[in-house]
C-alpha cells in the first residue's frame, strides 16, 4: 500500500520513518502466556469515514473474516491465529496457534489496512473501485478511471499516530493524485508547477538537476526493491542452467553491477549483492556469501565445471551450448538490463538471448515455470519473501524458481526457511533467515542480484511538512 491508500486507511500497527514498529490504531500490545496470546489495547475514539466506530469487535471481524478470507491476506492469519477474544470494548486477545513474531509486521503492511466493515460489506465487489472507507486523515471524494483521484480532508480526524507528531485534521484541504505515465510529461508537470510532487517514477537522469534546483527538493533513502537476473532451477523446464550450480554462479560473478548502477541508473542505488534489499535485517549476511563482479572467478568457475569456449564464442560442455532464452518485459529498463546482461555474460561464453514480451505473458510463464533466465526482481521488506519464492507449497506460484521436492539442496533450503518462519522471537527469526539466505547464495544461486534501487521522490519547495516515507506519505503533515 502506498499513496493514496495510506491517506485513506490506517493499520493496527505502523512502521515509522525508520521502519520500526509503532502503534497505529492500537494504543499498545503485549505477548502473554509464553507468547501464545497477543493482547491488543485499542486507541479510543477512532471512527471511520462513514461514522462507524472502531472497537474490539471490529478487530475480531478484521482478522477472522476480512484477512482470513482475503485472497492476498489469508497467509497472515491462517495457521497463525486461532481466535480473537473480545475482552472489553477496547481490548482484544488474539489466540495464536504458535509464537508469531512476524504477525505484527504483517499487520503493518499495506495488505492489512483496516477498512470500515459496513462499507466493505455494503459495496461488495465495487469496494476499492468506486469507494474506499478507512479511518485515515483523508477520505475518498472523486475518481476518474485509474488515473485521477481526489481525496478530501476528514475533518473529524484527531488520532494521528504519535510517531508522526501531528495533532488534529490534515493540513491540506484536498490532495489530488494523478497517474502520468509518460516520463517527459511527468517531469514537465513538476517543473512547471502543475504538480507539487513526484512520489514515484522520477527518472535517474533528472535527479542531479533537481538537486541543484532551488524550486525542487529531492528525497532519497534505501528502498525496498531488488533487481536481479533470475534462473529457473527446474531441470525439466530449464535443462543445464538448472543442473549446473557453477554455471549460475559464474553468470552472477560476470555481472558488473557497479557499471550498471553508474551507467543505466546514474549512480542511484547500490550494487546488489544477495537476495534481500538492505532494509531487511537478514540481508546482512557474511560477506563470503555475497556476489560481486569478478570476471576471473567467473571464468574459473566455468573451467572447473568443464565448460570450454568454442570457435563461435559460446561455452560448450558435453555437446551442449550455454545458450539460454532471457525472458523480459517490454519496459525500457527491463529491455536495457537484458541487453547489458547479454553483453556481460558473453565474456564468459554464455549466450543470453532476450525474448521481449508483455508483462502478462511474463507472469503467465513464471507461473508455468516456462523460462530459463529472466529479468526480474521484487519490492518487499521482509525475509519471508524467501518463503514465498522457495517454499514447495506456496501459491499461486508453487516453487517460483523451480525448486524440486526430493532434491537434497532444495529440501535443506526449505528446512532452513521453515525454521525462520516458525522462530519464536523476532531476533531468532532474523538469525535463522540469515542462515537460510547464506545457504541459498552458496548452494542454489536462484538469481544473480544486480541492483538495490533507492526510494526517491521530488517535491516543490512551496510544499511544507513533507517527510519522505518509504511506504507512501504521512499526508496529514503536508500543506502548501
Amino acid at each position: 500500500m502506498g499513496p493514496p491508500a495510506r491517506d485513506i486507511y490506517q493499520n493496527l500497527v505502523d512502521r515509522d520513518y525508520d521502519m520500526k514498529l509503532q502503534p497505529g490504531m492500537l494504543k499498545s500490545w503485549s505477548f502473554e502466556n509464553d507468547n501464545s496470546d497477543l493482547v491488543m489495547t485499542l486507541r479510543e475514539g477512532i471512527t471511520f469515514h462513514d461514522g462507524s466506530s472502531f472497537d474490539a469487535s471490529h478487530v475480531k471481524w478484521f482478522m477472522m473474516d476480512y484477512l482470513m478470507n482475503g485472497s492476498g491476506t489469508s497467509y497472515m492469519v491462517d495457521g497463525v491465529v486461532d481466535d480473537v477474544v473480545i475482552e472489553d470494548t477496547y481490548t482484544a486477545r488474539v489466540k495464536l496457534a504458535n509464537p508469531a513474531p512476524n504477525l505484527l509486521w504483517n499487520l503493518s503492511s499495506g495488505y492489512a489496512a483496516v477498512p470500515s466493515k459496513g462499507a466493505y460489506e455494503k459495496h461488495g465487489d465495487d469496494y476499492g473501485r468506486s469507494i474506499a472507507v478507512g479511518s485515515g486523515p483523508y477520505k475518498w471524494k472523486t475518481r476518474d478511471g485509474d488515473r485521477h483521484l481526489v481525496l478530501e480532508r476528514f475533518e473529524e480526524y484527531d488520532w494521528s499516530p504519535d510517531w508522526i507528531g501531528h495533532e488534529g485534521a490534515g493540513n491540506a484541504k484536498e490532495i489530488t493524485y494523478d497517474v502520468i505515465t509518460g516520463t517527459a510529461s511527468r517531469t514537465a508537470a513538476i517543473e512547471t508547477g502543475e504538480a507539487d510532487a513526484i512520489l514515484t517514477g522520477l527518472p535517474p537522469t533528472k535527479v542531479q538537476s533537481y538537486e541543484n534546483n532551488d524550486e525542487i527538493t529531492v528525497y532519497r533513502a534505501d528502498g525496498r526493491q531488488i533487481r536481479w537476473l533470475g534462473f529457473n532451477l527446474n531441470p525439466e523446464k530449464a535443462g543445464v542452467i538448472a543442473e549446473d550450480l557453477n554455471l549460475r554462479k559464474a553468470i552472477s560473478y560476470a555481472i558488473d553491477r557497479k557499471s550498471i548502477v553508474d551507467g543505466l541508473f546514474q549512480g542511484l542505488g547500490q550494487p546488489g549483492v544477495n537476495l534481500l534489499p538492505p532494509t531487511v535485517p537478514s540481508q546482512d549476511i557474511s560477506d563470503e556469501y555475497n556476489h560481486s563482479f569478478d570476471l576471473d572467478k567467473s571464468k574459473s568457475l566455468m573451467e572447473d565445471a568443464g565448460w570450454t569456449v568454442n570457435p563461435g564464442g559460446v561455452s560448450t560442455k558435453d555437446g551442449e551450448e550455454a545458450s539460454f532464452e532471457l525472458l523480459t518485459t517490454n519496459a525500457s529498463t527491463a529491455r536495457n538490463l537484458a541487453t547489458i546482461y547479454q553483453e556481460q555474460a558473453s565474456k564468459i561464453g554464455v549466450e543470453l538471448k532476450p525474448k521481449v514480451v508483455d508483462e502478462a505473458t511474463v507472469q503467465s510463464r513464471i507461473k508455468d515455470g516456462d523460462f530459463e533466465t529472466i529479468v526480474e526482481g521484487y519490492t518487499w521488506q521482509n525475509a519471508d519473501i524467501l518463503d514465498w519464492f522457495f517454499a514447495f507449497d506456496m501459491t499461486p506460484y508453487p516453487a517460483w524458481f523451480g525448486v524440486q521436492e526430493g532434491r537434497e539442496e532444495d529440501m535443506r533450503a526449505n528446512e532452513l526457511i521453515e525454521a525462520g518462519m516458525s522462530a519464536g522471537s523476532w531476533e531468532d527469526r532474523i538469525q535463522k533467515f540469515k542462515k537460510a539466505h547464506e545457504y541459498l547464495m552458496e548452494n542454489l544461486v536462484p538469481a544473480a542480484p544486480v541492483h538495490y534501487p533507492e526510494g526517491i521522490s521530488a517535491v516543490r519547495s512551496e510544499v511544507e511538512g513533507y517527510e519522505f516515507y518509504t511506504l507512501g506519505t504521512t499526508a496529514e503533515t503536508i500543506s502548501k
